[in-house]
């Protein structure tokens, strides 16, 4: 009986695929459209109707979130406990820091005096290219009267 079930299912997807060829090229864009949305909104509706009890008991992470504040208190004491280490004088971290920190801005200031001299550069090669191919203006005087016309 299941294999006269897979064949019947066959000849319906069959049936399904030559009408489809056959009248889908003639149906406007609009209809098309409508009915793929239609078909997709039932088929998740279905799809929740049919597996919600599935997803409530696969998602056994969500009990975690009863955990979440005291996490994020422990996160918290941690580093302060951390930053507290580190600021303190005797400790060997503090040179760690502070030449991170100044290895830090000494990367930054080279990027942005490299950037500033190239840009600098660009701007001047772009102005004596521009002064060098522009034709002579007639020197305006924007304060002399205009002629009437």
């Amino acid at each position: 009986m299941e294999s006269l079930f897979n064949f019947f299912l066959l000849l319906i997807a069959g049936i399904i695929a030559i009408l489809t060829y056959l009248f889908v090229p003639y149906l406007p864009i609009v209809a098309l459209v409508a009915a793929s949305a239609i078909a997709l909104a039932a088929g998740i509706w279905w799809h929740w109707v049919q597996f919600s009890q599935e997803y409530s008991n696969s998602t056994w992470q969500q009990q975690l979130r009863n955990y979440a504040s005291y996490v994020m208190v422990l996160v918290v004491i941690l580093l302060s406990y951390g930053f507290y280490v580190l600021a303190y004088n005797g400790s060997a971290l503090q040179s760690y820091a502070s030449s991170a920190v100044a290895s830090a801005r000494e990367s930054s200031y080279r990027v942005v005096s490299t950037i500033a001299s190239e840009t600098s550069r660009a701007a001047s090669t772009a102005q004596s290219a521009l002064t060098a191919e522009a034709a002579p203006m007639p020197n305006r005087n924007r304060n002399s009267p205009r002629p009437a016309l």
